[in-house]
């Protein structure tokens, strides 16, 4: 069996997350149980209802043993940023 080189794990996740960064989607966002997001740079609370949120592609991350779900989030404030989470955000509590 081969070993996979760390480097090569979540090729797929990394690559989104710099090709989304270098389109200005840089702040990171935390979902939050009360159907919430929380930008983790100055921990302003926003309801999923007032965002707009795109659903950019799922991934495999061979670390977690898990798909891991990656969004696109607009701000009506101009935030922009990414989340990365194991479910389609909104879909699912």
């Amino acid at each position: 069996m081969k070993k996979h080189s760390l480097k090569k794990l979540n090729s797929s996740l990394t690559n989104w997350v710099i090709r989304l960064h270098q389109i200005g989607y840089t702040d990171d966002f935390l979902p939050l149980k009360s159907g919430e997001v929380q930008c983790a740079q100055n921990g302003e609370n926003f309801a999923i209802k007032d965002l707009r949120v795109s659903l950019i592609d799922c991934s495999y991350d061979m670390l977690t043993g898990s798909y891991q779900y990656i969004h696109t989030i607009d701000t009506q404030v101009g935030y922009r940023g990414l989340l990365i989470t194991n479910r389609i955000l909104g879909l699912t509590n």
